[in-house]
Order: C-alpha cells, then structure tokens, then sequence
C-alpha cells in the first residue's frame, strides 16, 4: 500500500506503478459489496464513503468506489465477490456473508488485496480473523451490542415474563445473538419462545404463531432480513401491543418500541478509518480491529402513543 501513497502523492495514476493486476481504470479502486438493502447497512456504508472523504479519499476524484448489493440473494453475492476481488485494490463488506464472500474470493485468487469488513457481529466466531490482533489481510468492525442490557428492558415493565425472538436462522450474526438472548433471558426468568426462520415470507405468519403462544414482547436482533421486513410488521405489533426491543436504530424507527442500538454510521466511519490509513500507507498488521461503543438508547415515541402503554420512568430517566 506504500506505492498507492505514493502515487497518490504524486499525482501519478499509472496502473502499472501501483503494481495492481486487472484494475481496468486509472484511479484505485475500492469495491463495496452490501448483503442486502436497508437502513441500517447503508448507513454503515455511507458512513464508510464520508469518511474517507474526510481523510482526503473521494470517489471520482483519487479513488473509485464500486458499490455492489446482492439483495441476499448467495449465488449473486459470491458472483459479486468474485468480481470485485478481481477488479479492486482494496474491497469492503458489509454483513457477514458478504465480508466472508470478499475473504474467499480474495482467497480463491491467492492475492493479498485488504479485506474490510462491518456489521459483522462475530467475526472471529465466523471465520474472518483469529483475534482483533491477529487477522491477516482482514480488518474491521463488529457491531455486537449489549444484549443483556436490551433485554433487562422488559423486565421495566409490568407482567412481561414471555417474550419472543425473531430472526433468520441461516445469518450466523443472529445466531450469536439469539444465544446471548436466552441466556439473558435465564438469568432475568423470561421465557423465550424461538421464531427462527428461514426467509422473508415466513416473518407474517411466525410473528403470529409467537403472539398466539402468549408473548408480551420480542426482541429483533441485528438481523437483516427482519429489519428489511420491519414497516411490514409495524402494525401488528402495534395492534397486539408487543412491545419490540431491537438492536438497530433502524428497526425501532421503522416499527419497533425502543432499544440499546447500534449506530450503523459511527460503524462505518470507524471502517472507513481504518481503510484511510492503509491508502496512506500504513501497514495493515498495524490496525486492531474494532468493537462499537456506541449504544444510544432509541424510543419510538410513536409506538407508545399508539398502544397506550407508558414509558416506565426506569427507562426514560436512561434517554
């Protein structure tokens, strides 16, 4: 990466001095590859854009950002992947599959182009680094929150000892998190009742069966495939008043009640950081990978004025 400073110093833009193979255009290139559309990842990746604007980077100007989006779909995500890995210098993913996807390909083509990766939950547990020090040509940030603080939340309010969780069981980042959320659940005696599915069609009709069963809340993880369902289920929350703790900012504006979330661009900004200081020249060994600290409890007023239900002074005071 010394020689992409240097170049990019000098003003010299030459494919050939950079020393890549198969850029096919005279700026670097930064490929992005987005598991899936929605609010909170696209913030992550907007956060990851601004900062490197932030640090002297923009696209179209010194560098090249190639932005590709699968919509979940893997056999389009790994042709993605693949694409990029050939094409970049650098390349970012954003959720777990698709940084797994970049890793691979990068891998398959036995280069050593930097991996970045964000919203990725467990990165160690699914196989993108060995430690936040010892991770090779992959560098990034998780977005793991404080689950058992979210789900101490209920416990606020009156009669809830039921609550349900819902999540696609084929995201390995849910996975990890619906284990901490039993585990939570145990030590504050709550009931969890399992809504794991396995695609979008199925959020509808498990939301019910849960509400069926006798749940008074729900917790949605950092899942992709329910926040993209989110405004869909808003009203029958509402309606049943369930009261949805979630971890993403997103998913409480678009239909949940409250939650410890995630800021998905203070995520991204930290990436973008990272990502800065290898165009710079730094070493990539040199970077430790990165934890979010930032929390923010989110209140969806909305949600409380419709089921009438009142904020306990126990959770406002922490606003």
């Amino acid at each position: 990466m010394k020689k992409l400073l240097t170049v990019l110093s000098l003003g010299v833009m030459s494919c050939s001095l950079l020393g890549l193979t198969g850029c096919g255009e005279t700026l670097p290139q930064i490929g992005i590859l987005q598991v899936v559309t929605h609010d909170a990842l696209s913030s992550d990746r907007q956060g990851f854009i601004d900062e490197l604007k932030a640090e002297g980077f923009e696209d179209g100007k010194n560098i090249k950002i190639n932005v590709q989006i699968p919509e979940g779909d893997s056999t389009t995500e790994k042709s993605m992947a693949t694409n990029l890995a050939t094409n970049c210098d650098m390349v970012f993913g954003i959720g777990t599959s698709s940084s797994l996807a970049l890793k691979n390909a990068v891998s398959d083509f036995d280069k050593k182009t930097p991996v970045l990766y964000s919203a990725v939950t467990d990165p160690v547990g699914a196989g993108l680094i060995k430690s936040v020090t010892d991770h090779g040509n992959v560098i990034g940030t998780s977005d793991a929150g404080p689950t058992e603080k979210n789900i101490e939340l209920f416990t606020h309010f009156t009669n809830i000892d039921k609550i349900g969780i819902l999540y696609n069981s084929a995201e390995a980042n849910s996975i990890v998190q619906k284990e901490e959320c039993q585990a939570a659940c145990d030590k504050f005696n709550i009931t969890m009742v399992d809504g794991g599915i396995t695609a979008a069609n199925e959020i509808s009709s498990r939301l019910q069966g849960m509400i069926s069963s006798g749940i008074k809340g729900i917790v949605i993880p950092t899942d992709n495939t329910v926040a993209a369902a989110m405004s869909s289920i808003k009203e029958t929350l509402i309606s049943s008043k369930v009261i949805a703790v979630c971890a993403d900012a997103a998913e409480t504006k678009n239909g949940g009640a409250l939650g410890f979330s995630v800021d998905y661009y203070t995520l991204g900004q930290t990436t973008g950081k990272m990502a800065a200081k290898l165009l710079k020249g730094d070493d990539i060994s040199s970077i430790t990978c990165s934890l979010s600290d930032s929390f923010p409890l989110e209140i969806n007023e909305g949600f409380f004025t419709s089921t009438g239900i009142a904020i306990p002074e126990a959770i406002s005071s922490q606003k």
